[in-house]
């Protein structure tokens, strides 16, 4: 789908903008995580989705949705959760020259997530998460275990993961 230029800028300035101070230690469920699933949604609307380019504040506010989305999908087995967090993750690779730890460290997670709910899961669509698909079906847990640190509190909520990014 085409959009208009000044479409792609606010659909970025909101990703970039849209999380306040504290997000990432905010209760789950928030606000803030479905308006930025709106904004992630039309961002993968984008014919070419490399034209997304987002400032180092987008992209961490990206990696914070993913944390969140996979704990969220480890509190109520839902694969809708995972699926926002592969979202998000799926515009995380388009972006030229970024630090691949924070994005293993993502994958790890959704994986973790994943394999939490029960069988039968549903699976990913390559068509519409391709980058994501194609590091999905190369991601190799043992080596990810040696290199990607995660943990999980409970809290009043339920399980979380916290991250060392």
């Amino acid at each position: 789908m085409n959009h208009d230029p000044a479409d792609l800028a606010l659909t970025i300035k909101t990703i970039e903008s849209i999380v306040p101070d504290g997000y990432g230690r905010m209760s789950i469920p928030s606000e803030t995580d479905e308006e930025l699933q709106e904004q992630i949604k039309i961002a993968l609307q984008f014919e070419n989705r490399k034209d997304v380019l987002l400032n180092q504040h987008g992209i961490d506010n990206l990696l914070k949705f993913v944390e969140r989305m996979a704990s969220e999908c480890m509190r109520e087995s839902r694969f809708q959760d995972c699926l926002y967090a592969a979202q998000s993750l799926e515009l995380l690779l388009c972006q030229p020259d970024t630090d691949e730890h924070p994005l293993m460290v993502a994958l790890t997670l959704i994986h973790d997530a994943y394999f939490r709910l029960p069988e039968p899961r549903p699976e990913f669509d390559a068509a519409q998460l391709p980058h994501f698909c194609a590091k999905w079906d190369r991601f190799d847990q043992e080596k990810s275990s040696k290199a990607v640190h995660f943990r999980i509190r409970e809290e009043p909520e339920g399980p979380r993961y916290i991250c060392y990014w």
